[in-house]
């Protein structure tokens, strides 16, 4: 998913809460960006739930409420959100848009993060606001800060050789790319982590091993920024019936799956810096051997 906001602002009802989902509004219908409302951490279960929804994001909005304190200790804005720009810059967003209401100290972490930050007055203000920023900056739902699969399908039928053999097969293959600027995906690798089948049973990968990146002979490599790689995620082989890996496991080929139907195969992606990339594609598997000169190829894959 690639133009994915992740709003940190304080959600007390009923103003601050309607003036967040009134951004939330704007991001989605007018810029069709992702927008991800943060809330507040109430266990570590939480934590660990916003920690992963930021490192997916591709955007930070930072909007700081007035809070009128009642009592000494009260702080005039919210403890959690200025948690979570501190989070954000130690993930290394480069991009922040950041929104401060009239009246709230210019304290704490965000004077050491964020010089600057906008002001407004109320939520009718804040949304201009936001609009003319986001506007400015050129905020758009098609970058990604992160990993991106794209679909590229099947390959002609070829000639296959690594340490196990050499087959006769079919390659469907996804395309990876690195949406990063500044940042090269090292060290990406991808596993099978399990399959589903028709009836919903899901059954691990007998291989959990790494796949291959189509073009090279290694099963683990470095995307450049706002470069790509294609990984080889399963093969048809054209003298036996099943579906197969290009994998690192040491051993004679067999299949993962032998009979036809239908079924899931859920992938793990993984790359230094980067946040684990889970991807599912369905396939329909109709085995059929080729003639001498062709092959009635009946099987279809498609990302889920």
């Amino acid at each position: 998913m690639a133009g994915k906001v992740f709003i940190s602002c304080g959600q007390r009802p009923p103003v601050e809460k309607k003036a967040a989902e009134a951004v939330a509004k704007l991001l989605k219908d007018d810029f069709g960006l992702t927008p991800y409302l943060s809330f507040k951490i109430q266990s570590l279960e939480d934590i660990m739930t916003i920690t992963r929804e930021l490192r997916s994001s591709d955007y930070f909005i930072f909007i700081d409420f007035l809070r009128h304190t009642k009592k000494t200790h009260d702080l005039p804005c919210s403890i959690f959100s200025h948690q979570e720009l501190a989070l954000a810059h130690h993930l290394g967003f480069k991009d922040m848009i950041a929104l401060q209401q009239k009246g709230v100290p210019f304290e704490g972490f965000l004077k050491y993060v964020l010089s600057n930050p906008e002001q407004f007055v109320d939520e009718k203000d804040l949304i201009k606001r936001v609009k003319r920023l986001v506007e400015e900056r050129g905020w758009s739902a098609s970058y990604s800060r992160n990993l991106i699969v794209e679909e590229l399908g099947f390959t002609p039928l070829l000639q296959y050789r690594d340490h196990t053999g050499t087959y006769l097969e079919r390659v469907w293959q996804v395309r990876i790319e690195n949406k990063r600027p500044d940042t090269a995906a090292i060290g990406a690798v991808c596993i099978l982590d399990f399959i589903k089948t028709a009836d919903g049973n899901e059954i691990p990968s007998p291989d959990r091993s790494y796949l291959k990146w189509a073009g090279q002979s290694g099963y683990e490599r470095t995307i450049l920024p706002l470069d790509f790689g294609n990984i080889d995620l399963f093969s048809i082989h054209a003298d036996k019936a099943g579906l197969f890996l290009h994998s690192s496991w040491d051993a004679p080929r067999d299949p993962i799956i032998k009979e036809d139907g239908d079924y899931q195969l859920f992938f793990k992606l993984f790359s230094q810096g980067f946040p684990l990339v889970e991807f599912a594609v369905k396939i329909e598997l109709r085995w059929s051997r080729p003639s001498p000169s062709d092959w009635n190829f009946k099987s279809t894959a498609s990302l889920v």
